[in-house]
């Protein structure tokens, strides 16, 4: 169905609406500065000209992303931890956050005091100052995070960088969104961090709507294609390669590297963390997810 056919967000789909809604920004803006399309806008330093500043804002919604029985505690630490995964992404740090809060008239107290404590909890894991945020009337309760981040210039990872013959990685194991692992995950910001110093990714985001759809973006946006081998997919215990590939909510990081690189990164991994080579890059239009779904989508039906 072609966009101007599309009648209703559900016919549309999560990534034909931002490109309909922002298909007439730049992305790129003046030097130093990167729009819509990565996992964090790239904007330009505050202070050194060899470092540049990342922007992320992210929201959860009860109903979507939470619901009321989940501890407050954990989606309060989800809220923010979300997006310093995306700062991760990047190869960046995260510095300063600002938090909105939406709520009805009736919410409890307690619970609210509960998730601002999760927050202050990712913070300081994270080395977040917490400045400031707004609070509004609405129906539904929903945490909207507002993140300001740095990376050294040179330390920078853009989904678009892949090149053929890339190697595919991701960390840690995919799937159990459904079994509690989305308010229970760790941003790979160290493994992220080390990766840029030690063996820089071509092209890098966080896994958060499943494999499935998110290793076509990062394929899409770099201008290649991907061979997925499904067999060395490192599936969460108890889950499906299904569910691995299309529960999302993974808060792992998806990277690809030079061949050339790839012993090394392997035998110098100093990690706990899994590390899995799942696949290589290819020419464009090769490949597809091993899934008949795609995905997280918000506007599609489940």
């Amino acid at each position: 169905m072609s966009m101007n056919a599309a009648r209703t967000l559900e016919d549309l789909g999560e990534d034909r609406l931002v490109a309909l809604l922002t298909g007439t920004w730049a992305k790129t803006l003046k030097k130093g500065m990167l729009g819509v399309g990565d996992d964090c806008a790239v904007l330009p330093p505050l202070s050194g000209k060899n470092t540049r500043t990342l922007f992320k804002t992210d929201a959860v919604v009860e109903g979507v992303h939470f619901t009321r029985k989940d501890p407050p505690r954990l989606v309060g630490w989800k809220a923010l931890a979300r997006c310093v995964s995306d700062m991760a992404a990047m190869g960046g740090e995260p510095v300063s956050a600002l938090i909105t809060l939406g709520a009805p008239p009736s919410e409890s107290v307690s619970r609210l005091s509960g998730i601002y404590r999760g927050i202050k909890k990712a913070a300081d894991a994270f080395g977040i100052a917490l400045v400031g945020g707004e609070t509004t009337r609405c129906r539904e309760l929903f945490i909207s995070v507002a993140l300001t981040g740095k990376v050294e210039a040179k330390n920078l990872v853009l989904r678009s960088g892949a090149s053929f013959g890339d190697a595919i990685f991701v960390t840690g194991t995919l799937g159990g969104t459904l079994r509690g692992k989305h308010l229970r995950f760790t941003p790979r910001l160290d493994e992220a961090r080390w990766l840029v110093h030690h063996c820089k990714p071509s092209a890098m985001m966080d896994v958060s709507d499943g494999l499935a759809k998110d290793l076509p973006r990062l394929c899409r946006v770099s201008g290649v294609g991907f061979y997925l081998d499904g067999n060395a997919v490192p599936v969460s215990r108890c889950c499906s390669i299904e569910q691995a590939l299309c529960d999302g909510e993974d808060f792992e990081l998806l990277f690809t590297v030079s061949e050339k690189k790839v012993s090394a990164l392997v035998r110098c991994w100093p990690f706990k963390t899994r590390l899995s080579k799942i696949g290589r890059i290819t020419v464009a239009g090769q490949g597809k997810p091993m899934s008949n779904q795609h995905g997280f989508d918000h506007f599609k039906r489940a």
